[in-house]
């Protein structure tokens, strides 16, 4: 379907924002995995913006990705871009591959989806740079903040708080269950300054660390007080 509404069009970009959410959701449903998601609004409230997320498993980019639907890219580990079905997917979506070994050739790596960002388009990042098996959020590289300020777009944290029920570190399967995950409202970021960014980031991990792990109806009323305090209102909807 999404091929031919890019043909149709004559526009790549259509056709990914058709085909990519339904192949995404057909795939979950296939597995039998739901996402129950607090915080839906704030996916739609600014975009362009970086999407950032706690990394636990192999598959919750793709959850991630299910819930942005369209107009977005993806930034991976430059391991994915050699993956015979991942590689080939990358390139036609325009990700961007980073080497983490490398900090100077992944800073030049972002540069392209800094310009996506100033096009309309919004980046998908796992800011740990690496899946942690536990229920603790790993240290945030500066690169996703850096690139969000650059392109004076938000921050948008996702939080998987139990995505390891339905995965671990490194299952090559899903397993069936329920996935709740807590969107939090855009974070602003023009205004920062590269001498307290070290602050700003960690404050913003501590605001994911503080989600993850916990019972779904404590999730909900932590995102009712964050939403309350920026001024957001608070929607809970089951994907």
């Amino acid at each position: 379907v999404g091929l031919g509404v890019g043909l149709l069009k004559q526009d790549k970009r259509a056709g990914l924002n058709v085909g990519i959410p339904m192949w995404l959701k057909a795939f979950l449903r296939i597995n039998g995995v739901e996402l129950n998601v607090v915080g839906k609004d704030n996916l739609w409230r600014q975009r362009p913006a970086v999407f950032i997320f706690n990394h636990r498993n192999g598959y919750d980019p793709w959850m991630a990705a299910a819930m942005l639907e369209r107009d977005f890219s993806v930034v991976a580990k430059k391991g994915i871009e050699s993956n015979w079905l991942m590689g080939p997917i990358g390139k036609l979506t325009n990700m961007a591959f980073i080497d983490r070994d490398n900090p100077r050739a992944a800073v030049e790596a972002l540069k392209p989806m800094e310009d996506m960002l100033r096009q309309g388009i919004s980046a998908l990042i796992a800011p740990e740079g690496t899946r942690y098996d536990t229920q603790q959020v790993g240290p945030f590289k500066k690169g996703p903040f850096r690139m969000a300020m650059s392109a004076q777009v938000p921050v948008v944290p996702i939080v998987f708080r139990n995505a390891e029920m339905v995965a671990a570190r490194d299952a090559a399967t899903l397993c069936p269950g329920t996935v709740d995950v807590a969107v939090l409202p855009p974070i602003d970021v023009c205004s920062w300054q590269a001498s307290e960014l070290k602050d700003r980031i960690e404050s913003v991990c501590g605001e994911l660390e503080g989600l993850v792990g916990i019972p779904s109806e404590i999730t909900q009323q932590k995102i009712e007080t964050i939403a309350e305090k920026a001024g957001e209102p608070f929607t809970q909807i089951t994907v």
